[in-house]
């Protein structure tokens, strides 16, 4: 799959709701692919006591039931179609599945198909 067909899936995800004042959902889309050449996708889920999760840790979480933990590319996208970088709990949550993942490749531009890893965005780990 190219970065342009993960793009269009990761934006054909977006479906932004809203269920009461203390839950929101699907303004943030992500397709990841791993190591095993599975796609995965993932959307936000924001609740108001905090306990919600980042679209990467939501398609993270079905790649793990999959057996896999190595990621090789990821296209975050927002409900405006702009591409957006991991938050850092979802950087750090990605270096420490696998010591692999700081060569996951995140797209930054689509035009050019500009691209950083995680060890850009992440380049002083706390950990060994």
């Amino acid at each position: 799959m190219t970065y342009e067909q993960m793009y269009r899936l990761a934006l054909s995800k977006i479906n932004p709701m809203q269920s009461g004042e203390y839950f929101s959902a699907g303004s943030v889309s992500v397709v990841l692919e791993a190591a095993n050449g599975k796609y995965y996708t993932g959307v936000n889920i924001d609740l108001a006591c905090g306990l919600g999760f980042c679209a990467e840790r939501s398609a993270a979480a079905a790649m793990i039931a999959d057996g896999e933990t190595v990621i090789r590319r990821v296209v975050c996208v927002f409900r405006d179609g702009s591409l957006w970088p991991p938050c850092g709990a979802c950087r750090e949550f990605i270096s420490q599945l696998s010591p692999e993942n700081k060569k996951t490749k995140f797209l930054t531009k689509l035009e050019g198909e500009e691209e950083k890893t995680l060890a850009d965005f992440l380049p002083d780990p706390w950990h060994d």
